[in-house]
């Protein structure tokens, strides 16, 4: 097979649009691969034949340069740990392995900070009134590392944030009256327990809240 790069142009901002041909036999074939310019002088292209090494190079650059794009676009609509904006890439059809290295390009420029993400997201879920143990759960299920989970916590904590507190507020916001039947108090504990608090936090809000409301009647 014979390959020749027929014409290198600008594709836009730093990009270089690389037009190849491969002919074999009776057929032919166009390609236009779109690279980094960073990588156009790497390469130091220039138009006329290309050996099949230095095609395939382009052509792996090109999918990773188009996953990187791509992983720029997704971080345009919110923050993602590494791993989750490396699945969000497999689960658009592009392979593990560029997806791994489109990531490690994106955040060695900046674009990914695990550690802040985290915190910021974090705070959201303080914000919510989730306790500790949801909050950890929910940053594991956004792909952020044990070392960012425990420095989102740890801020969280710098930050004044009070859990027995916030279970407090929780429960007055969703309690109009706390109940007197045992099997009710129950189920309002089991509630209470899924947004992320232990039971002694829980059952000591329900108590606090139960104390102020009946001392408005006292």
């Amino acid at each position: 097979m014979q390959i020749e790069i027929c014409s290198l142009c600008a594709a836009g901002e730093d990009e270089i649009a690389v037009s190849i041909e491969m002919r074999a036999a009776d057929r032919s074939e166009k390609r236009r691969l779109v690279i980094p310019s960073e990588t156009y002088i790497e390469l130091g292209l220039s138009k006329g034949e290309c050996s099949r090494e230095l095609y395939d190079t382009l052509e792996r650059e090109a999918d990773i340069y188009t996953a990187y794009r791509r992983g720029l676009a997704i971080l345009g609509y919110g923050a993602c740990s590494k791993r989750m904006l490396t699945s969000k890439l497999i689960s658009k059809g592009i392979d593990r392995s560029i997806a791994g290295i489109a990531v490690e390009k994106i955040e060695s420029r900046g674009y990914i900070a695990e550690d802040a993400s985290a915190r910021r997201e974090a705070e959201r879920c303080a914000a919510k009134l989730w306790g500790e143990s949801r909050i950890r759960a929910h940053l594991n299920s956004k792909g952020y590392g044990k070392d960012a989970v425990d420095d989102a916590m740890f801020s969280l904590e710098d930050a004044g944030v009070d859990f027995e507190e916030n279970c407090v507020k929780l429960v007055e916001s969703k309690c109009k009256c706390i109940p007197s039947d045992r099997l009710a108090i129950q189920k309002l504990v089991a509630s209470f327990s899924r947004y992320g608090y232990s039971l002694s936090e829980v059952k000591s809000a329900i108590n606090a809240v139960a104390n102020k409301k009946s001392s408005i009647y006292d």
